[in-house]
């Protein structure tokens, strides 16, 4: 994070040694590719949050209403995420950000993409009327 604001940017993304996207600081990184996938690399050494795995269950919403063409979680090299139309950091702070710069390269048309914008409504839908995922505290009278 401190290196990547002293270049004058607000977050920055963790490269694995073989060349692969990791994550950015606290926040997962996910891209929709020209294809209409959703990509996000490998949980065996990221955070797996509860944060994604919510977006994980919002993106499959999307791939069954044929807004998505699928998920695939695999490795994804920079140069596959640079080409990426989208791209977007989740977390619990942010839940849902669109990236629509890399380096100072834009991504996709250097907007926030339809499908991270989708995302985020969803989250924010799920958060106003889940109830299904609220947990009832008993409190003494």
């Amino acid at each position: 994070m401190l290196e990547a604001k002293d270049r004058g940017a607000d977050n920055g993304i963790f490269i694995d040694q073989r060349g692969m996207v990791a994550e950015s600081s606290n926040m997962n990184v996910a891209f929709v590719t020209k294809g209409r996938v959703f990509r996000h690399p490998p949980f065996d050494a990221i955070l797996t949050g509860i944060t994604i795995q919510r977006v994980l269950q919002f993106a499959e919403r999307l791939v069954q209403q044929g807004e998505l063409k699928e998920i695939r979680i695999a490795d994804i090299p920079v140069t596959e995420g640079r080409q990426a139309a989208e791209m977007m950091l989740i977390g619990s702070s942010i839940k849902v950000a669109p990236v629509v710069q890399w380096d100072g390269q834009p991504i996709g048309d250097g907007k926030p993409g339809p499908i991270t914008k989708k995302l985020l409504e969803m989250w924010n839908e799920d958060t106003r009327s889940a109830t299904d995922q609220l947990v009832a505290v008993p409190y003494p009278d």
